[in-house]
């Protein structure tokens, strides 16, 4: 039995720090129908927003690339982006406002001097 701990022990790999994660958005976004849209919680609503900002202005890819790529959201020239962003900005709309960091803190700091 000795024997055995000792060479597990022995086969244990040695742990590595794990790097920090990183937040990397797709290269393109899937679109979405209204109905999806509206089904989705806000905050994934608002994710789907940031990586649709995130894309590129004009497209890089070859013309072919541009070809397959039908129906996904790759950069802002093209109609399906405008019409991605469009649908969202519509759900968002009928959302109710969810307050940002600093909104969050002024009305935190605004009632503390409420009750002194």
């Amino acid at each position: 039995m000795a024997e055995e701990v000792k060479s597990k022990t022995l086969v244990e790999p040695k742990t590595q720090l794990a790097s920090k994660p990183t937040v990397q958005f797709k290269l393109s976004v899937e679109p979405k129908t209204i109905a999806e849209l509206e089904a989705m919680h806000t905050g994934t609503l608002m994710n789907r927003r940031k990586a649709l900002l995130a894309c590129p202005e004009t497209s890089v890819l070859p013309e072919l690339e541009k070809v397959l790529a039908i129906g996904e959201v790759r950069s802002k020239d093209t109609a399906v982006w405008r019409q991605a962003y469009q649908d969202l900005k519509s759900v968002l709309d009928q959302r109710e406002h969810l307050p940002s960091k600093q909104e969050r803190k002024s009305m935190r700091q605004q009632r503390a001097r409420r009750r002194f």
